[in-house]
């Protein structure tokens, strides 16, 4: 009687080993999962075919991107739009993991007191200004007014601006930035020449209403996915970009963007 209760006790304690163990695993697990889920500020403002969020979802080349990358290496991202200004202050308060686009030279004074890690180049850009057919080569002394979108920094002009040569005017989207060119309440409109042509032949349905003046002043540079905390993810994504280095041209070539 002595022996079976004991073996009762020794079956007990291994049943009982046996799903904590179970049980410890499956947590490890779950919070390995969690560790793993990340969440990407991105910019809410229709940049299409580069990035654009609709309907709370985010969309184009960058969402394509960094899905595929977060599948191969075991990551979950999610997408968090903000406004451009209030963007740059989640980052540096840690509200999000990483940033995109954002490059070494945006928004220094606000990253002043935080080490942030950028990765390789995920793509060339031309930032220019786009003016109407009949101003398309003529040069710097036709532009007084420059439109940009609210956050947006035209490097190329603060020199023009702090000497009051250009005054820049704000728009809160593309359509407003676009519009006031267009309709001549200023000389031209700064923002990337993809994403220009892509919104004026599909979005506005006036392809050649406005077009790249290439005689004025334009910054070529590169956007990059950047971050405080998460060094070891950004390695992994450079590895992923020279691993896929055929799939991400083919991808900007699906989207049109021709660097």
């Amino acid at each position: 009687m002595h022996t079976f209760t004991h073996e009762k006790e020794n079956n007990f304690f291994a049943i009982f080993l046996k799903l904590t163990l179970v049980s410890s695993i499956a947590l490890l697990w779950t919070l390995s999962a969690q560790a793993r889920v990340y969440t990407i500020g991105v910019e809410d403002i229709d940049y299409y075919p580069l990035y654009k969020t609709e309907s709370a979802q985010y969309k184009g080349f960058a969402r394509d991107l960094f899905d595929k990358f977060g599948k191969e290496n075991g990551y979950e991202f999610r997408y968090e739009s903000l406004p451009v200004m209030r963007l740059t202050k989640y980052f540096v308060d840690g509200e999000v993991d990483f940033k995109f686009p954002d490059n070494s030279f945006w928004a220094v004074d606000a990253k002043k007191d935080v080490k942030v890690i950028y990765s390789g180049a995920v793509l060339t850009y031309t930032d220019g200004v786009m003016v109407i057919p009949a101003n398309k080569d003529k040069g710097f002394d036709q532009l007084k007014t420059l439109g940009v979108v609210r956050g947006f920094t035209p490097f190329p002009y603060l020199d023009h601006i702090k000497d009051g040569k250009v005054k820049l005017q704000e728009a809160n989207n593309l359509e407003g930035m676009t519009n006031q060119a267009l309709s001549a309440r200023s000389d031209g409109a700064y923002f990337n020449v993809d994403v220009a042509k892509y919104f004026m032949k599909n979005t506005l349905k006036q392809a050649d209403a406005l077009v790249f003046n290439a005689k004025l002043p334009h910054d070529r540079s590169t956007y990059h996915l950047s971050t405080i905390s998460h060094p070891d993810v950004l390695t992994a994504f450079d590895q992923f970009l020279q691993k896929n280095k055929a799939w991400v041209a083919s991808l900007k070539k699906t989207y049109e963007i021709s660097e």
